[in-house]
């Protein structure tokens, strides 16, 4: 998916774990990926990335990386937050890719 966006020219570079993010007092949050835009004007977007729509969606009974995300979203406005997780083969495969709504 990143490898994509790379190729396309969409995006310049990706890193893994690269940035964390100080949600509260001994809160912290790690997305899985960081990717710089090629347009200046748009920044960096953190992605993260679940197994299936089922964890994607945060529907675990615990505070999970996408109750994080949610909450970074909201925090750090300025940059761009997405949940991504593969689509079913029967539905066509590749990514699918849902910006975090705040």
């Amino acid at each position: 998916m990143l490898d994509e966006m790379e190729r396309n020219g969409l995006i310049v570079q990706y890193m893994y774990e690269s940035i964390t993010f100080k949600l509260a007092e001994g809160l912290r949050y790690t997305p899985d990926f960081m990717a710089i835009y090629a347009d200046p004007t748009r920044g960096c977007a953190f992605f993260e990335i679940k197994a299936s729509a089922f964890h994607a969606s945060g529907q675990s009974n615990q505070m999970n990386s996408i109750s994080k995300l949610k909450v970074a979203a909201n925090k750090f406005k300025a940059f761009y937050f997405y949940k991504c997780y593969p689509r079913k083969k029967s539905e066509g495969g590749e990514w699918v890719i849902e910006p975090v709504k705040i």
